[in-house]
């Protein structure tokens, strides 16, 4: 393994843990689904940087988005209604707002080991579910990233 492999993994990994959670899209079960997995604290930064989104005016007109994490597999997107595919999360301001109100609201009872699901309150057009792990308050999000420990990342940084 050579030096810069290890440095790209530590950096994806540190991004990761600044994120507070790590997110994959699983297309492997009945449902298509994104799947967060953090604390509650890390998975309320995800609240946070959906209300910080649409909080931003410059958020608001249609198509504009963020990309969130190391991979930018997964962005908030300005849509005319509230929907979750494969690509993003996304809605109007205000239907981000209530998203990033649904999260929080489960958070507040779920505990470390539950799961939570959000899909139709949120929209009748989704693709996807978003279905959340709760995990421990000493979960690492950087140590989930399946490229990085499976090795197949070293492909990517080849590239």
């Amino acid at each position: 393994m050579n030096d810069q492999k290890l440095e790209i993994d530590k950096l994806i990994m540190e991004d990761w843990r600044s994120l507070g959670f790590y997110y994959d899209f699983d297309d492997r079960v009945s449902v298509n689904q994104w799947r967060f997995f953090g604390s509650s604290r890390g998975l309320r930064n995800l609240v946070h940087l959906i209300a910080e989104y649409a909080g931003n005016p410059e958020n608001a007109a249609i198509s504009e988005h963020e990309h969130l994490g190391p991979y930018f597999y997964l962005t908030i997107l300005t849509w005319d209604a509230p929907t979750i595919t494969k690509n993003h999360l996304a809605g109007t301001i205000h239907d981000l707002n209530n998203l990033s109100n649904i999260i929080s609201k489960k958070l507040d009872t779920a505990k470390a080991g539950e799961t939570f699901n959000i899909e139709r309150e949120y929209g009748i057009d989704n693709t996807v579910t978003a279905k959340f792990f709760v995990m421990l308050d000493e979960f690492d999000a950087g140590s989930m990233d399946e490229l990085i420990i499976s090795g197949r990342q070293k492909f990517v940084n080849q590239s």
